[in-house]
């Protein structure tokens, strides 16, 4: 995907970027590392996604593979994900292995990272990264103003054995990285993150809401990619049609503007999904693979619901007891 103009702050990364940061004195600093790829044709998802906190010298996180047969990460073919390991006083994010067993090495800067994760006979995975366009960076923080998150889209491909059965992995699939304080118990509210990407246009969603039910949230930020020019999502709506049954994502519409005045539709149907509870983070995360329509195009991608756990009990709860 060739990007001929871009509205982000992509420029203030550097090839340092990709080792860990230097953590502030707060005690829940906090950072992270998160690749997902797919196999569509089996409706299958995969993450890895680690974090560490170096205040507290402990790391998280792991690897999951989830397919349409079951939401329950007690049932999904692969889940393994930490919450108290013992983090290195050593460590470089260009060429890591973390506690889980992921490992992270930055091939080129900013742009393409080897992956790797082995548990016995369950799961083998080799994967490469690289990067089709440049990072985006949403917003600054702090002052002065430094970056504190990435989104980056790219081409992911290698091979997983799963269970015995050999997997090919060619993918357009995001990437994200954050680094910045986050306290262990999450407060109120819900928030969502969708994209998808075909290498002519994407678009990324964030977006948040409260949790007592509402279907819409309010989109904040990302961006919209076509025609070479990338710009900032300014507003919009992100909306679920849910399973009546469990409460998962069954269709997605996203309607936003970006900077430049573009409006864009994006709807997607969700083709299977995982209930992921990460400690320490969002409470659970529901991610779904989605197969999207983004402007009339067909584009792979995916939405992650993350609420905390009252809040998606509360909402359930309600729906149940309504029917």
């Amino acid at each position: 995907m060739r990007i001929t103009s871009d509205d982000s702050h992509h420029g203030v990364l550097s090839p340092l970027d990709d080792d860990f940061h230097r953590p502030d004195e707060q005690r829940w600093y906090h950072e992270t590392s998160w690749f997902w790829w797919f196999v569509p044709e089996h409706r299958l998802g995969g993450w890895f996604y680690n974090w560490v906190r170096p205040n507290v010298g402990t790391s998280g996180g792991g690897a999951w593979v989830w397919d349409d047969t079951t939401f329950f990460h007690m049932e999904v073919p692969y889940y393994a994900c930490y919450s108290n390991l013992r983090l290195q006083p050593d460590r470089d994010l260009r060429d890591f292995t973390y506690p889980s067993g992921v490992s992270v090495r930055a091939v080129e800067p900013l742009m393409r990272y080897r992956l790797g994760y082995r548990d016995r006979d369950l799961v083998d995975i080799d994967l490469e990264f690289a990067a089709v366009m440049p990072p985006w960076v949403g917003r600054l923080t702090g002052d002065p103003a430094v970056a504190t998150h990435l989104d980056q889209v790219g081409r992911v491909t290698g091979r997983m054995v799963l269970r015995g059965r050999d997997h090919e992995v060619d993918c357009l699939a995001i990437r994200d990285r954050t680094w910045s304080p986050r306290p262990e118990r999450w407060k109120d509210g819900k928030v969502g993150y969708c994209n998808a990407c075909n290498g002519e246009v994407g678009f990324l969603a964030q977006s948040a809401a409260g949790t007592r039910g509402q279907t819409g949230d309010r989109v904040h930020s990302g961006y919209f990619v076509k025609d070479g020019r990338r710009a900032a999502v300014v507003d919009g709506v992100r909306e679920i049609e849910r399973d009546p049954e469990h409460g998962f994502l069954r269709r997605i519409t996203v309607e936003a503007e970006d900077g430049d005045g573009r409006r864009f539709m994006a709807v997607g149907t969700g083709l299977s999904r995982m209930a992921m509870p990460i400690p320490g983070v969002h409470g659970v995360v529901w991610t779904s693979l989605v197969d999207w329509v983004v402007d009339g195009q067909q584009a792979w991608g995916e939405d992650q619901d993350a609420w905390p756990l009252h809040g998606w009990a509360t909402f359930r709860r309600a729906a149940l007891e309504g029917r």
